[in-house]
């Protein structure tokens, strides 16, 4: 007997209480799909561009002054995605297709890092630091980590909208809080290294070559967070809290005594790791996980309770 995983029926909404034709659940795919299709690169750019004048001026030009525009430009592109993100409120088809499109350009990014160069010259308002603002998230493997994130928040949606009510719930979501927890720390940490190592073996720091074992250590924090990211199909509280709490650093992050702080606070253990840790929060790249987990949490509530 022949057996299955997931197929494409398995992003399809069942037939829930309030849907009178298959009507409903088309067009909520449909409008999921082309909002992840739409607005998923925009937001990402923004964030990027955004993150990257801060960490310019901040790591780079030491500046004590927060950049009000770069951080109104991030948080612009925060809210598109967490749109995106939200649109698996409808149908996990939009965070899918979004999680498609950054994985693909993730993965492009790693295996040719000339695309960096021509890519920031494509693009626009990057400015005179935008090989370097890519280098940060494309060649580093944190564009990629995004990518794998907002795939596990489209299948976290496909279980849930399976699941229906959890049974003991509280334990559900006190397990979900540590797990939530402990995941993402480690897998931030697991990212910070393996992405720092990358960046040097890419040509930021040296010679232009693809690190395995580095490329290894980041592939096992996309992991990990992707895992976070699908404990929300049992329970949105974990993933809901540390997604808050990641968020509010992200942001935070974008002012200079707070990236100052976490550089000096690492930097007795490893000045890669500070470096990394610092630059991860400047750039925009934690609170992008952050407004992911965020989203995946509330959709997957409203994918439980209309199964009740």
């Amino acid at each position: 007997m022949s057996q299955r995983i997931f197929s494409a029926s398995d992003f399809q909404e069942p037939s829930v209480r309030g849907s009178r034709s298959g009507g409903g659940s088309v067009v909520a795919r449909v409008v999921s799909s082309l909002i992840g299709l739409i607005l998923t690169v925009p937001a990402l750019l923004m964030v990027i561009a955004g993150g990257g004048r801060a960490y310019q001026q901040i790591l780079q030009e030491a500046r004590t002054d927060a950049d009000i525009g770069a951080i109104l430009l991030a948080v612009a592109g925060l809210v598109l995605l967490i749109v995106v993100v939200l649109s698996g409120l409808l149908s996990a088809a939009g965070p899918l297709v979004g999680g498609v499109i950054v994985t693909a350009a993730g993965l492009a990014f790693l295996l040719d890092p000339s695309l960096v160069e021509q890519a920031s010259r494509a693009l626009p308002g990057f400015g005179r630091t935008g090989v370097i603002t890519l280098s940060l998230w494309c060649q580093s493997g944190l564009l990629l980590a995004v990518g794998v994130t907002l795939l596990a928040s489209a299948l976290a949606r496909v279980i849930a909208s399976r699941s229906g009510a959890a049974r003991s719930r509280g334990v559900r979501a006190v397990v979900s809080i540590i797990v939530a927890v402990v995941a993402t720390m480690g897998g931030l940490a697991l990212l910070v290294v393996g992405s720092t190592a990358l960046l040097r073996s890419a040509g930021s720091y040296g010679a232009r070559s693809l690190d395995t074992p580095s490329l290894l250590i980041l592939l096992g924090g996309c992991l990990v967070l992707g895992g976070v990211a699908l404990t929300a199909a049992w329970s949105s509280v974990g993933t809901a809290i540390i997604g808050t709490i990641v968020l509010l650093a992200g942001l935070a992050g974008f002012l200079p005594a707070v990236s100052t702080a976490a550089f000096r606070a690492v930097a007795p253990l490893s000045s890669d790791a500070a470096g990394g840790a610092s630059s991860v929060l400047t750039i925009g790249f934690v609170a992008a996980i952050g407004v992911t987990l965020i989203g995946v949490a509330a959709s997957c509530a409203r994918a439980r309770r209309a199964v009740r």
